[in-house]
């Protein structure tokens, strides 16, 4: 194993389906690569990206590129500009920097008007001739929707999540002309949509009470996994024990991005619970993030700062193995998340590794308590500490869950059945179909 950052102690290809020929697929993003705390998102979409080229399917990527600019890159390769006509010329670049200024004066904040006309004209250009158009919703965005609205083209919303609540819920609300800007953007694309793709049932049923979405039109699609990267590797399971230092100690594994919305505080609570009865037992934290520093400081403060590892950022293979080599490994949530289907909870089952997760509604529609994993209410150190506990002290157990976990994921969880169920969703789209039952 090379792992890419440095180790610290805290102190198939498919083809589409037969008789039907592949789609020309626009997949528009809201950035045209991982941006900022967006790595995890941008993967997701990556995997699917690819699942349906590996289906036959021509699958191009489109994203804004600053505040003016458009991108595409056909094939997924290196994206290339998108010339702009009217929106390129003196007139409108004097009109929206006069614009600017004007809000500037008066105090008013940017508000994406020029920005998405300027992307509604490259849309016109790019998107003529493709089948589908898959959008991945973002805050105030609009360009996209506009362009398929006047080109008449099929238009499948991805919504991520109510980003207006969020802000609420993180304590940074939008206010004024911001918020009545974004519900005005929002309920356009949501009113566009030919059909709408979201994570998780709570979320189609906030489509529903918060902006009147039809249910036959949004679908629900938890995340996925790829099952032939993340699987058992019992081949490299001395060598990663041996990287980390545990030897055939208890070894439990965090595998993310610290952020708010991983609640690795409670985490590090239970396993300092833990240390007490299992004194050999170690804590690995796979990743980086921007809560990594406060809680390898917390760790150290719990006094547990010697029996946790911090591995910082390393590749999604050397995850894969570290997951894999792990007694237990966590999903933590903190009690308010809406919205989360964790791709790390199906990367877990995948690899065959007995897991704990918070019983939020979203993680009990993949985990069954006691049949491919454990649940604990979300917050709950104590009752984490027995679950932790009851697992490294029952390896019958443990090994049982982990194997139908694992049969699950290659069931129901692989990217290629995602690539699948979405093909049949893209052409109920472009027949204006509903797809709520797909």
């Amino acid at each position: 194993m090379r792992p890419s950052a440095s180790l610290t102690v805290a102190g198939s290809e498919r083809s589409a389906a037969p008789g039907k020929q592949g789609l020309r697929i626009a997949w528009c993003q809201p950035v045209p690569g991982p941006a900022a705390g967006g790595e995890a998102s941008f993967y997701q979409q990556t995997c699917i990206a690819k699942g349906l080229q590996a289906r036959g399917h021509a699958v191009t990527l489109v994203a804004p590129s600053g505040f003016d600019d458009l991108v595409h890159a056909p094939g997924l390769k290196s994206p290339v500009l998108v010339p702009r006509t009217w929106s390129g010329t003196r007139l409108f670049t004097f009109s929206r920097k006069a614009a600017w200024r004007a809000q500037q004066c008066l105090r008013v904040p940017y508000l994406n008007v020029f920005s998405n006309y300027s992307l509604l004209d490259a849309c016109l250009r790019i998107l003529p001739g493709y089948d589908v158009v898959h959008e991945r919703n973002g805050l105030y965005k609009a360009g996209v929707a506009m362009a398929c609205k006047r080109l008449q083209l099929p238009y499948l919303l991805f919504f991520d999540a109510d980003e207006i609540l969020e802000h609420d819920l993180a304590g940074r609300p939008l206010h004024g002309i911001l918020r009545w800007r974004a519900r005005r953007i929002i309920r356009f694309t949501l009113q566009t949509a030919d059909g709408i793709v979201c994570v998780t049932t709570f979320a189609k049923q906030h489509l529903a009470r918060a902006w009147g979405v039809p249910p036959q039109k949004v679908a629900v699609f938890p995340n996925g996994v790829d099952v032939e990267r993340y699987r058992p590797y019992p081949e490299h399971r001395t060598e990663i024990r041996s990287w980390l230092g545990t030897g055939d100690a208890p070894l439990i594994v965090f595998a993310g991005t610290f952020q708010p919305w991983h609640d690795i505080k409670t985490l590090l609570h239970a396993f300092a619970g833990l240390l007490e009865s299992d004194p050999r037992a170690l804590l690995a934290l796979v990743g980086d993030g921007e809560t990594r520093g406060s809680m390898a400081e917390y760790a150290r403060s719990l006094g547990v700062g010697r029996s946790v590892r911090l591995t910082g950022a390393v590749s999604q293979d050397e995850v894969a193995r570290v997951v894999s080599a792990a007694d237990v490994a966590v999903c933590p949530s903190p009690k308010v998340q809406l919205w989360g289907s964790p791709m790390k909870l199906f990367e877990y089952m995948a690899s065959g590794t007995a897991l704990v997760a918070s019983d939020l509604p979203q993680i009990a529609e993949v985990v069954q308590d006691g049949v491919n994993g454990l649940l604990v209410p979300p917050g709950d150190a104590p009752a984490l500490r027995v679950a932790l506990k009851r697992l490294i002290d029952d390896p019958a157990l443990s090994a049982r869950l982990g194997r139908r976990a694992r049969e699950d994921a290659v069931r129901n969880h692989s990217w290629d059945r995602y690539a699948s169920r979405l093909e049949r969703v893209y052409r109920a789209v472009i027949r204006r179909q509903p797809i709520g039952q797909l």
